[in-house]
C-alpha cells in the first residue's frame, strides 16, 4: 500500500514537470497609452452592473422618539452649581413728578396776550383785544391797532419759547375826497419768516415803509379792481365810475391816489411747556385803514 502511494505521487511530479517546461515564455512589452489592443470593451450588461449598492440605513421610530426624548432631558436639566435668588423682587412705581408751570407773566403796558403755556407783550401799543379775554385755552388771539409804533419795537415772550415768526399783509387803496377804498383783490401776504433775538426779547423788523412787499399793478388792473371793490361794497353805477375816475391817472400803485398800506401783522410762537410737550400759539395786529 506504501509502495503504490509512493509510485502515484512520483507519477504526478513528473507529469507537473514536463508541463513546464512547455510553457514558452512571451514578453508583451510596457502598456502603452492609447494601444487599442490594451482595451476592453464589456459588453455584457450583467458584468456591468453595480455590486454594491447605496446605503440607505433605516432607522427605528422608536429610536428617533428616545433620541428626542434624551436630547430634551439634557436641555432642561439644571445646573447644579448655579445659585438660586431667594430674595423677594418688589417692583416700585416711580411716583410721577408733578410739572409747575413757569410763570407766563410780563410786566409793562402794550399788547399783551396771556396764553396758558407763554405770554407775549409788544411794550407801549395800545390795542383792543378782540373775542374773550381769557386766552389759556386759545391757540391765538386777534388784536385792533389803536396807538403806538410796532415797526422797530420788541416781542417780549416768557421762558420756554424757542422760536418767533412773523408775516403781515399789504393792501393797496384808494383814498381821495370820496373816502378810503381797499382794493383786496391787490393784496399781498407774505411767508413766515424768524425773527432774531435773545433773553426772551425779539426785535420786530421789516415793517417799515420802504421795505414792505405789496402787489404790482398797472393803469387797467388798477381799474379793473376798483370796480371789483365797488361791487363788493353794494356801490351804485354812479359812485363806482366816481371811484374809477378818480384813479385813471395813476399808473402803479405807489401814486396817488393810491397806496400802500399795512393791514395786518402776525407772530407765530414756538416753544416747549414744563412737560417738554411742543406748543405754538399765534398773535394777530389788525391795523386800521
Amino acid at each position: 500500500m506504501e509502495n503504490r502511494s509512493t509510485y502515484i505521487a512520483f507519477i504526478a511530479s513528473a507529469v507537473l514537470l514536463f508541463s513546464c517546461n512547455n510553457i514558452q515564455s512571451k514578453n508583451h512589452g510596457p502598456i502603452v497609452l492609447g494601444d487599442s489592443s490594451t482595451i476592453v470593451t464589456e459588453k455584457d450588461p450583467e458584468k456591468l452592473r453595480d455590486l454594491v449598492t447605496d446605503l440607505q440605513p433605516k432607522i427605528k421610530t422608536a429610536d428617533i422618539k428616545d433620541s428626542v426624548e434624551a436630547a430634551k432631558k439634557i436641555e432642561t436639566k439644571p445646573v447644579a452649581d448655579t445659585p438660586k435668588n431667594t430674595a423677594a423682587t418688589t417692583s416700585v412705581t416711580p411716583t410721577p413728578v408733578k410739572q409747575v408751570a413757569p410763570s407766563v407773566q410780563l410786566s409793562g403796558n402794550g399788547i399783551k396776550a396771556d396764553f396758558k403755556v407763554a405770554t407775549v407783550l409788544i411794550p407801549n401799543v395800545t390795542a383792543k383785544l378782540s373775542g374773550k379775554a381769557n386766552l389759556e385755552k386759545a391757540s391765538g388771539a386777534v388784536f385792533s391797532f389803536v396807538s403806538g409804533t410796532i415797526a422797530g419795537n420788541q416781542l417780549q415772550v416768557t421762558p420756554g419759547v424757542t422760536k418767533v415768526s412773523q408775516r403781515y399783509q399789504t393792501v393797496i387803496a384808494v383814498k381821495n375826497n370820496l373816502g378810503t377804498l381797499p382794493l383786496e383783490s391787490l393784496s399781498t401776504t407774505t411767508a413766515w419768516q424768524s425773527l432774531s433775538g435773545s433773553n426772551n426779547i425779539y426785535k420786530i423788523t421789516g415793517l417799515d415803509a420802504k421795505s414792505l412787499d405789496y402787489s404790482e399793478a398797472n393803469r387797467g388792473e388798477i381799474r379793473n379792481a376798483v370796480a371789483k371793490s365797488a361791487r363788493k361794497h353794494h356801490f351804485s353805477r354812479r359812485k363806482t365810475q366816481e371811484w374809477e375816475e378818480s384813479v385813471r391817472n395813476a399808473r402803479a400803485v405807489n401814486q396817488k391816489p393810491c397806496y400802500i398800506i399795512l393791514r395786518s401783522v402776525m407772530w407765530k410762537i414756538d416753544g416747549k411747556d414744563a412737560n417738554g410737550k411742543a406748543f405754538s400759539r399765534q398773535v394777530r395786529v389788525d391795523m386800521p385803514l
